[in-house]
């Protein structure tokens, strides 16, 4: 999931300086996990808002519906298609993926342009919870986390080493940027001789073809069916007993 933290208070009041009518707009996603766009957060940002005067709207998303999956951020937008059409600004508290799913879906199937600000700041694909989160990935796309033990070096590594590790690898395994921090390739050795592979330490991995990581990625892929997807997530809910 995307890592992330809400902006200064500041930084989101003077963005929206002149700005009378906002909608405000949340994710069931990422920004619920990270308690910076979930229900809650946007009941909060709503009553900061119109304490200074903005007359606001206010959209929440429930948990798992994100603001960056087209089909169901569309079903929102399109409830509250005359406040977005009326409004002067809107503030997105999703990562610059949702912010920009919304704003595109206003943009090119609706006809509504208008100014879009961010409230959150994206940090990064992240893995962990449900307290402490770490970035565990950058999408390279070129994985080799299948030759390095399950771990990833651009992560991990400080320096981002596909080969490691450096000779600035303390003797007691740790980083030489960050002493606190253990080598990652201290960790992919370690890992290796678990799991029966230790020979792979000494495997050259060849620099990454980072054109695959050129932006905007594009994907093309076969729709869902949400409503099928939906039903199956409902059994698993209640077989769990929730």
């Amino acid at each position: 999931m995307m890592g992330q933290a809400q902006k200064p208070m500041p930084e989101i009041l003077e963005s929206l300086e002149g700005k009378e009518k906002v909608v405000i707009m949340g994710c069931g996603g990422c920004s619920t996990v990270f308690h910076t766009g979930g229900v809650e957060e946007v009941d909060i940002m709503e009553e900061i808002l119109v304490k200074e005067g903005k007359d606001v709207k206010k959209i929440t998303l429930p948990f798992a519906v994100f603001a960056c999956y087209k089909p169901f951020s569309s079903m929102f937008i399109e409830k509250h298609k005359k406040d977005f059409k009326n409004c002067d600004a809107v503030l997105m508290m999703s990562c610059g993926d949702g912010l920009q799913t919304v704003r595109q879906i206003l943009d090119e199937d609706m006809d509504i342009v208008k100014p879009f600000y961010p409230a959150i700041n994206a940090m990064g694909v992240s893995g962990g919870g449900p307290s402490k989160f770490m970035e565990k990935c950058q999408a390279c796309g070129e994985c080799v986390m299948g030759r390095t033990a399950g771990i990833c070096p651009l992560t991990e590594c400080a320096k981002g080493l596909l080969n490691g590790p450096c000779g600035g690898t303390r003797t007691d395994g740790k980083c030489e940027v960050d002493p606190e921090k253990d080598c990652a390739w201290y960790l992919i050795y370690e890992r290796l001789k678990k799991i029966g592979q230790y020979e792979n330490i000494d495997n050259f991995n060849e620099p990454h073809d980072w054109s695959k990581s050129v932006t905007p990625r594009i994907f093309e892929r076969e729709p869902l069916d949400i409503h099928k997807h939906l039903a199956r997530t409902k059994k698993v809910i209640e077989s769990l007993g929730i």
